[in-house]
């Protein structure tokens, strides 16, 4: 995953609302519109806001079944961007705050 990609799917999570639809969306494998409107006390335009950055950065898909319009989490980019972080923590050198080695 390029630094770029790891940013946008880092900063559509960088939101309480947004990881409580990813968490939402985990538990099932679609899920309708008013179902997500539903389980959060705010407005529709608000919640969708939230869904187009998650849609932006990959997260969720959405189509349409009927007039209603169904969610689902796309679970290979969580997973990709839960091995590039991993990736960055295996590497972790501690700092040494009392040499210095971390001022600079």
């Amino acid at each position: 995953m390029t630094d770029e990609r790891m940013a946008l799917v880092a900063k559509a999570l960088a939101h309480p609302v947004r990881i409580h639809i990813v968490r939402l969306l985990a538990a099932q494998s679609e899920c309708r519109g008013h179902e997500v409107f539903a389980d959060l006390p705010l407005a529709q335009s608000t919640i969708s806001e939230h869904l187009r950055v998650l849609k932006e950065a990959g997260l969720v898909q959405s189509h349409p079944v009927g007039t209603a319009m169904v969610y689902c989490l796309v679970g290979g980019v969580l997973e990709e961007f839960g091995a590039a972080i991993g990736e960055i923590a295996a590497t972790v050198s501690e700092c040494e705050p009392d040499e210095g080695a971390c001022d600079e």
